[in-house]
């Protein structure tokens, strides 16, 4: 039951499941359990809560768990000096965002 809230709360931190491989991102699940549930498992991405990067505030983006404080700040320093991000691949572009982790968290983005 300690892993199940586990996997939940990450779950809701993220927004959602694009891949099941993000299981094993979980604090305390093996590697040996994964391989156990894998197939098993879906994720099913169009249930996917986005972060609305020109209206989140720091709270919102930093609890997100792929960007760290330099990114978050990147990202709102950004917004202040350009006034909006007008899409997503602008992060990659501006270089806020690394190419690697760009394609993890792009999926999680929107620009409204």
């Amino acid at each position: 039951s300690v892993l199940a809230a586990r996997i939940i709360k990450y779950r809701n931190l993220l927004g959602g499941f694009a891949h099941k491989e993000q299981l094993k991102e979980v604090y305390g699940l093996k590697p040996e359990v994964y391989e156990i549930i894998k197939d098993r498992v879906n994720a099913d991405s169009t249930g996917i809560k986005g972060i609305d990067i020109n209206s989140a505030d720091y709270k919102q983006l930093i609890r997100f768990p792929y960007f760290d404080k330099n990114e978050v700040n990147a990202i709102l320093k950004y917004r202040e000096l350009e006034g909006r991000i007008d899409k997503v691949s602008d992060l990659f572009e501006n270089k806020l965002v690394a190419g690697e982790k760009m394609k993890k968290v792009s999926v999680y983005l929107k620009v409204r």
